[in-house]
């Protein structure tokens, strides 16, 4: 990227300056998960999900969208590489839904090294994600917005990270730390954004951080968050008022066709 490029992504998020620090680091993430959204939107109106980072900052920082979590932790990771940080991908399983067998390696997320210690950085796993960077080797609960999180070792040379909730410690995803390629990536984008047994096909998220916790968007189903206490639930049926939330809860401006704008209102649930 370029100084100027830099300068549009920090100004996109609301940083005005940054360090190689994890000072820094905290507030980058924080901040890049307060304003910029996930969501899945392209996928469900049927556009190829890239990771050319050329694509990925037009659509994010310039388009001003948001995007899921091979989109955002791509386009994070290049920022994080150009201000200095060293980042390396993970490949992380989801077991926020319980999942009866093990679930595949279709979560994408970043560690690097600070001060001798290894964090996992990721502003693209929505839910109740940690909005901390967190130390992998170190299993005491650390307190973000939403209260506890923790990296546990889970099964032989993986970790797990959990979020404290009212039914005690719930699992977010686990990862391991080996070296993934590009391709290992790009397989599972291309299978997470267009396989039809991908939650993500015809299921819309849209979601972001707050002040006091995190609103979120499941299809018609809104939700708003405080810490990990859900305070109110709406139905919103799909038309002018569905896309008035998209524009106003999440500043998403969409660029659809009429055709993509109809496949993104069909009720599919």
């Amino acid at each position: 990227m370029k100084d100027s490029e830099i300068s549009k992504y920090l100004s996109r998020i609301k940083v005005d300056d940054c360090k190689p620090n994890f000072e820094y680091l905290s507030k980058l993430q924080e901040f890049h998960m307060a304003n910029i959204p996930f969501e899945n939107l392209d996928i469900i109106v049927g556009r190829k999900i890239g990771l050319d980072i050329n694509h990925l900052y037009d659509k994010i920082i310039i388009k001003k969208r948001g995007g899921y979590c091979f989109e955002l932790n791509t386009l994070y990771a290049k920022l994080l590489t150009n201000i200095g940080y060293k980042p390396r991908p993970v490949l992380g399983r989801v077991w926020l839904s319980n999942p009866k067998s093990t679930p595949p390696r279709n979560h994408l997320a970043y560690l690097l090294e600070l001060d001798k210690k290894t964090y996992i950085t990721d502003v693209g796993f929505g839910g109740l994600t940690a909005s901390i960077p967190l130390d992998i080797h170190v299993s005491s609960t650390v307190t973000d917005k939403d209260g506890m999180v923790r990296v546990i070792p889970f099964r032989e040379h993986q970790h797990m990270i959990q979020r404290q909730t009212e039914k005690g410690w719930t699992n977010l995803y686990s990862f391991e730390e080996v070296e993934i390629s590009e391709q290992d990536i790009s397989i599972s984008n291309y299978y997470m954004s267009t396989h039809p047994h991908s939650h993500f096909h015809d299921n819309k998220f849209v979601g972001k951080i707050t002040e006091e916790g995190r609103v979120a968007l499941f299809n018609n189903k809104m939700s708003i968050r405080k810490g990990i206490h859900v305070v109110a639930k709406n139905r919103v049926e799909y038309g002018d008022k569905w896309l008035e939330i998209i524009k106003n809860e999440f500043s998403l401006d969409l660029d659809f066709t009429k055709a993509e704008y109809d496949a993104l209102l069909r009720d599919n649930t």
